[in-house]
């Protein structure tokens, strides 16, 4: 079984020169030198690297970013390993439009995380893997057997269904598996710490190793060939596209399970007041595309998370938890950010195209894309992505 472990990589910077110095590049390193500890060597490290930059002349900043970053990466000693960065995104598009993808291709990028991931797919299927293991930079393996506990059961019948993904748990730095309680007076209507945890206690109190969930982590999940060749992450929805990646593949009959010894250590660097702000929004946008999407039957029961906020009251739940954060906000004298959260409060008035036919559009292209990756290959771009 030929295994890639994906990690996406993000680095904001404003310079090249920047880029040694990111916490980004630092997280990457120690979740990529985490990976010697593993039993199992034989696998190919994919890294989609994403250079969010803030201003300059791209094409050069890109070329020599790209530079830098093997530079760092090389001293890592890595085996097998590949780096997509945003210097070969524009030799993928030109090779997707020149098979005919050019409606398609606008939607393949670096920048979004449904959109880093599907690139990071791409990338396995030229590669002919037939498992991807996508674990993200903020964290880092301490199970030697991780590898071996990743590919158990896949494409395997479980109680009459073939296993086609898995999911694990985040280990917190304590090495706890519930999420600490978040003590904000403002966020007591959008405790999401309080319906996430009652999955995980509902997972561990399983007789079972292998659990059905209304939820995946996108930094310890597997996907076998069969599923990710025919099943996209969904590019439209801004964040939470592992658990919607759960239920775009129930919905269109695929096995994805809870494997309650696949862990990883989760070490995310400490949060700011802007990341809550930032949160909020990017949840709000979420919820209400992903309510709009699942209307209607579903393969996969969603309680209690995500489907406590998929509900109508989703709409007072957003307008008086933004209305609270403001004044939080405004407490602490940051004007601005007060103004965002009134803002956000809009979000909810805007219209939404209907989610589920635009993706079974993108997913169509898809399959056809990955059809002819795995008969084309993708060599030329290949071959300079080597470390």
């Amino acid at each position: 079984m030929k295994k890639a472990i994906i990690i996406p990589i993000y680095l904001r910077l404003s310079e090249s020169k920047e880029l040694p110095y990111l916490e980004g590049l630092r997280l990457a390193k120690r979740a990529i030198e985490s990976l010697n500890i593993l039993e199992d060597q034989d696998f190919t490290l994919i890294l989609p690297v994403c250079f969010d930059q803030t201003g300059g002349d791209e094409e050069v900043s890109f070329s020599e970013m790209d530079r830098l970053l093997r530079e760092e990466l090389k001293n890592l000693g890595l085996q097998r390993a590949l780096i997509f960065s945003s210097q070969h995104l524009e030799q993928l598009r030109r090779y997707l439009e020149e098979r005919n993808f050019r409606n398609f291709y606008s939607l393949i990028d670096l920048k979004g995380f449904s959109k880093i991931r599907n690139t990071g797919l791409l990338l396995a299927q030229a590669l002919s893997m037939d498992v991807a293991i996508f674990i993200d930079n903020d964290e880092v393996i301490e199970d030697p057997s991780f590898l071996m506990v990743a590919c158990e059961y896949l494409n395997r019948k479980w109680k009459g269904k073939v296993v086609c993904g898995k999911g694990g748990f985040y280990v917190n730095p304590d090495g706890t598996i519930l999420l600490p309680s978040q003590h904000l007076w403002w966020r007591f209507l959008w405790n999401k710490t309080k319906w996430m945890n009652q999955v995980w206690e509902k997972i561990l109190s399983s007789k079972d190793r292998l659990v059905p969930s209304p939820m995946l982590l996108g930094g310890n999940l597997v996907l076998h060939r069969y599923l990710f060749r025919s099943i996209p992450f969904d590019p439209y929805i801004p964040r939470g596209e592992d658990t919607d990646y759960l239920i775009n593949a129930s919905q269109l009959g695929f096995c994805l399970l809870f494997d309650k010894q696949l862990r990883i250590k989760h070490l995310h660097p400490e949060r700011t007041g802007d990341y809550f702000y930032e949160e909020l929004k990017w949840d709000v946008k979420r919820f209400l595309y992903e309510r709009k999407k699942v209307r209607g039957k579903l393969n996969i029961d969603l309680n209690p998370y995500p489907g406590h906020f998929l509900r109508w009251t989703l709409y007072p739940k957003t307008i008086l938890t933004s209305f609270f954060l403001g004044l939080d906000y405004l407490g602490k004298g940051e004007w601005k950010r007060t103004k965002d959260c009134i803002v956000n409060i809009g979000l909810i008035l805007q219209e939404r195209d209907e989610g589920w036919l635009k993706y079974l559009k993108f997913r169509g292209d898809w399959e056809m894309m990955m059809k002819e990756i795995r008969t084309q290959g993708m060599n030329d771009i290949l071959k300079g992505c080597w470390v």
